[in-house]
Formats: C-alpha cells, structure tokens, sequence
C-alpha cells in the first residue's frame, strides 16, 4: 500500500512538471476510457455512425465497397443488431455504393481490424488528444501565455465538442485535426521539411474524409504555399516539390476513385446523389441556429464559445491581420456551404457537428480575451462556463439519446432538467419550433450584452 502510494506521488509530480504532459495525460485518459465505457457498455453506434463502420467491414470482410453486402449478409450485427437502413446512393452505372466518404473509414481501417468498433472510437480518441496538444502549441506559438494556454486548451478538451466527439465514429475530428495542425504550421517561424510533408498530405486527405473539407483544403493551401514562398522565395525550390507532390497525388488518386467508381470526375458525387447539396436554403436561419438553438447551438451548449466573440473583437489590430484575414476566408465559403444544406444541422447528430471542424481555429480568440480581460469576473464566467460543458459531455454520454438531437423542439440531453417548475429547455430558443424569433433576441442580447460589459471592464480596469 505505502509502495502504491509513492507510486501516485511521484507519478503527480512527473506529471505536474510539465503542462503539455499533463494535458495530454487528463486529456488522453478521459477520452480513451470514455470510449472504453461507451463500447463495452453496449451503446449503439447511432446516427451516421454505423454506416461509416460498416463501410470499413465491408472493406475488410469482401475487399470491396459493395456495402449492399455488408447490409445483406446482417455482418454489421456485430456492432449494431438492429436492422438498419442502408445508407446508399447510385452511381452513374446503376450500381449502389455508400454515400459517405471512404476517407474515415480507410483511416481507421487497421485499428477496426484488431479491436473491431472499439479500435475506430480509439481511433477518433486518439485524433481528439491530437487536436488539444496542437491547440496547446499554436497558443503557446500565438503568444499566448502558458498558463491560459493550458486552461483554453484543458476547455477545449473537456468542455467542447472535441470531448462529445471523441468517443463517436464521425469524421468531423478528423477534419478538426487537419485544420488546427496545418494552421499551426502556417504561422510558425521555421518550416521543416517533415512539416511541409505532413501538412500537404493531411491536406490531401481531406476531400478523401469528405468533400465538404475541400472548403477547408483549399485556402489552407494556398496560406501555405505563400507561407512557403515568404521563407524560402525562389531559393529552396525542394520546399515547392515536398508541399505540392504529396497533395498533387492524393488529388489525382482522388480523382481517379471518382471516375472508376462513380463514372465522373465530379468528386462531390456522393453527396450529389444522396440529393444533399449546398445553396438549398437561406443561410441565417443555420448561422442563427449554430450559434443560438438549443439542440446544435455551440453558445446554447457550450458557452465558453461567448469568448470567441470577445476575442474576435480584440483582435482586431494590424499585427493580428493575417490571422483574421485567414479565419475570415477558411470560415466564410464552410459555413455558408452547410447552413445552406437542408439539414444544417447535421441531422441526427450532437450538437455543433459540421461547426466543430473549425471551432481549434478559434482558440487564439478566446485566449486572447481571457488573457487581455484579465479580472476576476471574466476568469469566474469563464470556469462557470467550463463547469457548464463538462457536465452537458457527461450527461451526453447518459441515456437515452446519448448526447443525439434531431431537428425537433427540444435538447434531449438536459430536457429532464428543472428551472423554476419549467424544464430548462423551455428557456431555450429552438429553429425547429414556431414562433421562437422573441427568444432569439433576448439570447443574442444576453450574449451580447455579457460581451460588452467583459471588453468594457478590460479598459475600465473593473476588477
């Protein structure tokens, strides 16, 4: 017992002496016994889910991406022994083929193999702790302070959707990871050839993941090649070679699955198909409705987001451009794109499922706020806020939805809660509901309010 006890001790200590290990050691724990529990527990893969694994079995199971087989034979049953209704789309030959992208599952396709279901969570756990340290390390690399490093960074650990997602089989994490590693690299002094490398072949997987990223690869890219063309010029021609094959081939590659499989070089086909598509409807009840309804809104379920705004406002400052000239055109042309779709909400899905992927990007914003604010007041809010999301991650891992809303009247996850004899959830604004304009207002009042009051204090020097 005493050897066990200095064991712990002396294991705290390593552990407390370095901020980034201790990150990833809380971060790394929480996550990969979080999907322990889910899976061994026997809660469903739900959603979108089930068919992403299916299409990593069938590749196993028949060396081939006739998922029909899979959906036939009832393989999938081991995993989810329900019947289920095959997500499918045809081709231009007649044939049906899954309509997700093949990216996520072929990524977690050796992990699938060896510990089945279990293997893909960890998969995903393991990407989720990777988004935290690189957050981590861009803030430090920002400027920002070690200390409210650690803090944005434990947050984004476990009081945003990067915790929700880590235990789930979606490919949002994925996309998360490119976007705040390939930032990173953007903005740091020196790049490496191994960083040139990494970062245009996580890139080029993009599109592979889902199309949809392609809006991210995009002007990530091109930030990049001048990033390239800012260290080296015309000097170091080697630098142009290592960026632009890797992606150059995983694009062709890309292209060329496109036309033998679907029978086109349109390579958002899938989606095409499956009759999903952008610019179906206004875009400001989905930017509204991401920010401020009750079932996918990120300040609704995560309000530590609110210093996203206040960040958002501070810097604006000449030796921040850059950066916001970057957030602006990554963020624009994605957001729009699916508060366009008809279900921008993700569908069935937690909360913040297509807004996730850009959400790491914004972490200079809210540790620049915590850090210029500063007071008593903006720390205390913002470990409330903490408090708020980690407790809606734990609750989503409850029965019975486990965390999934559908574009319907109410969270699932905190409608049992109570507020002065109303559920909570009747306090919340909802898209999905008639009449609801009035809520909106005063919630986006509230927040805005909350904001001015924060900044304002800062020159104030309110404590």
């Amino acid at each position: 017992m005493i050897v066990y006890v200095i064991f712990l001790k002396s294991f705290y200590q390593y552990l407390i002496q370095d901020r980034t290990r201790l990150l990833m050691t809380i971060c790394g724990l929480l996550f990969f016994i979080t999907g322990f529990i889910y899976v061994a527990f026997s809660i469903l893969p739900t959603g979108d889910e089930p068919h992403y694994l299916i299409i990593s079995q069938t590749l196993l199971k028949y060396h081939s991406l006739d998922a029909m087989l899979d959906y036939k034979h009832g393989d999938y049953f081991s995993f989810y022994p329900v019947p289920i209704i095959p997500h499918l789309a045809h081709n231009t030959r007649g044939q049906l083929l899954p309509y997700h992208g093949i990216g996520g599952p072929i990524l977690w396709l050796i992990p699938f193999f060896f510990f089945g279901r279990l293997g893909a969570v960890w998969f995903i756990s393991l990407v989720s702790v990777l988004i935290v340290f690189n957050i981590y390390k861009f803030l430090l690399m920002m400027g920002i302070r070690e200390r409210y490093a650690f803090l944005i960074s434990l947050a984004y650990g476990i009081a945003s959707p990067v915790y929700l997602y880590a235990h789930l089989t979606f490919v949002e994490p994925i996309g998360a990871l490119v976007g705040i590693y390939v930032l990173r690299i953007i903005f740091q002094e020196e790049l490496s050839v191994s960083d040139v490398v990494v970062s245009s072949t996580l890139l080029g997987i993009l599109p592979w993941v889902h199309i949809r990223f392609a809006l991210l690869e995009i002007p990530l890219f091109f930030f990049l090649l001048y990033t390239i063309y800012q260290q080296n010029r015309l000097k170091n021609l080697q630098h142009y070679l290592y960026f632009l094959i890797p992606i150059t081939v995983l694009f062709l590659l890309f292209e060329l699955y496109t036309y033998q499989i679907w029978g086109t070089l349109n390579p958002a086909v899938n989606e095409m198909n499956n009759n999903t598509a952008p610019f179906e409807k206004s875009p400001f009840s989905g930017i509204i409705g991401m920010f401020f309804d009750q079932q996918f809104g990120i300040f609704m379920n995560y309000p530590m987001f609110i210093f996203l705004f206040m960040g958002a406002i501070l810097t604006v400052k000449k030796k921040f451009v850059e950066y916001n000239l970057l957030i602006i055109i990554v963020s624009i042309p994605y957001i729009i794109a699916f508060t366009t779709l008809r279900h921008w909400s993700g569908g069935w899905s937690p909360p913040a499922r297509f807004f996730t992927v850009m959400l790491p990007m914004y972490a200079f914003y809210l540790g620049y706020a915590l850090e210029q604010i500063n007071n008593r007041t903006s720390v205390i809010l913002f470990k409330a806020t903490i408090w708020f999301g980690f407790i809606y991650n734990i609750l989503s891992i409850l029965p019975t939805q486990f965390g999934f809303n559908g574009e319907a009247a109410q969270n699932h996850t905190i409608t049992f809660i109570q507020l002065f004899g109303h559920h909570l959830t009747d306090y919340f604004p909802s898209s999905f509901v008639p009449g609801q304009t009035g809520l909106f207002i005063v919630w986006i009042c509230l927040f805005v309010g909350i904001s001015v009051m924060l900044i304002c204090s800062k020159y104030l020097k309110i404590r």
